[in-house]
């Protein structure tokens, strides 16, 4: 069976089977797996970090970042 294959058969499952196995898969994952940043990465998070505590209020609700991409 290939990737493309269970990645397949997952999309089949209802979205709550589906997160049960992103979880699953999640947490048999080394701890260090891809969690690197590059240089220009975390200067960017830095940014943002900066910016938000700027101004609190120019961050978006989980609500209104759902309603901005039509969800």
């Amino acid at each position: 069976m290939t990737v493309e294959q269970v990645i397949n058969d997952l999309a089949a499952l209802p979205p709550s089977d589906q997160l049960r196995v992103v979880q699953a898969i999640w947490d048999q994952l080394p701890r260090d797996v891809g969690t690197e940043l590059s240089e220009a990465q975390q200067a960017e998070l830095n940014r943002r970090w900066s910016e938000y505590q700027a101004d609190p209020s120019s961050a978006l609700t989980e609500d209104e970042f759902r309603l901005a991409l039509g969800r």
